[in-house]
């Protein structure tokens, strides 16, 4: 009996073994997608948090100029700690842009050992090739975006400091020499925005272009050519957006066009009915 249970029961050990193995293969196949994916999300916010780095510089620089400029005549106080307020706004957007880089290195470390131990697994010589040539040119379009957001990082983060460094200098001594003791450097300041913009340029275009490149199938959104504007109508600024395509938002529902209501006739007010003449009767005759 117990000889009996254990022949039967071999079976069905080495079944669910066998679909044990088939589910974990499966779940390992997809895994790779999934990191793909998750790679892409990472250089996705390198996009978004480069965009958002450059307005913030902006803005600060933008206070500082305010406060220091020869047609200020504001409260003093209040202007100061509103610079203070933008360029703590830059600072912590530099640390955002900071943040990005390590998680960018480590998703990529793990698609690109991935890949490479996947190429092994080729049985056809060509497609193995092809898949190496494209991994290659793939890490190096990841590659560029590492480099850019890292050399973005260490600029934003001296402007933000020389920022600070003016900030300081007026909180202690500000008054009309003061301002003017500074004025030139605030001036040089502009080829230090300049050079800032170049680089948050290059860091978003090189993220745009892995994102388009690398993308899983369906999920760039398609670039349409815009619409002529309507006449006497300003043209509105296009919302920044991530390069991945969002879902679409449900259409408005059509307008209703109102129901005119056919005309109507007037009526002629009720006219009295004629007398009837009496008639003649004939027996009068």
């Amino acid at each position: 009996m117990r000889l009996c249970t254990f022949v039967c029961s071999v079976p069905v050990v080495v079944w669910l073994s066998a679909c044990s193995s088939l589910s974990g293969f499966g779940q390992q196949k997809s895994d790779g997608l999934n990191r793909v994916d998750e790679l892409l999300a990472c250089v996705e916010q390198v996009q978004v948090e480069s965009l958002v780095s450059k307005e913030r510089a902006h803005a600060a620089y933008g206070a500082l100029q305010t406060i220091v400029g020869p047609d200020f005549d504001g409260d003093a106080i209040t202007a100061h700690a509103e610079l203070e307020k933008q360029i703590e706004a830059s600072k912590e957007q530099g640390k955002k842009l900071a943040a990005t880089v390590a998680p960018l290195q480590r998703s990529a470390d793990g698609v690109f050992e991935r890949w490479t131990a996947d190429l092994e697994s080729f049985g056809n010589t060509k497609l193995r090739q092809q898949s190496q040539a494209r991994m290659e040119e793939t890490r190096a379009r990841c590659d560029a975006v590492l480099r850019a957001v890292k050399t973005a990082e260490v600029a934003f983060d001296a402007f933000n400091a020389d920022l600070n460094d003016h900030a300081l200098f007026l909180e202690h001594d500000f008054n009309a020499a003061a301002v003017a003791s500074i004025a030139g450097a605030v001036d040089g300041l502009q080829f230090q925005v300049q050079e800032l913009d170049r680089r948050l340029d290059a860091c978003s275009n090189s993220a745009k272009a892995y994102v388009q490149a690398a993308a899983l199938r369906g999920e760039v959104a398609s670039e349409e050519p815009a619409a002529e504007p309507v006449a006497q109508q300003p043209a509105k600024p296009a919302a920044k957006s991530s390069t991945l395509r969002r879902k679409a938002a449900a259409p408005a529902p059509a307008p209703v066009e109102p129901v005119e209501a056919a005309p109507v006739e007037p009526v002629d007010p009720i006219q009295p009915a004629p007398k009837s003449t009496p008639q003649a009767d004939p027996k009068s005759h």
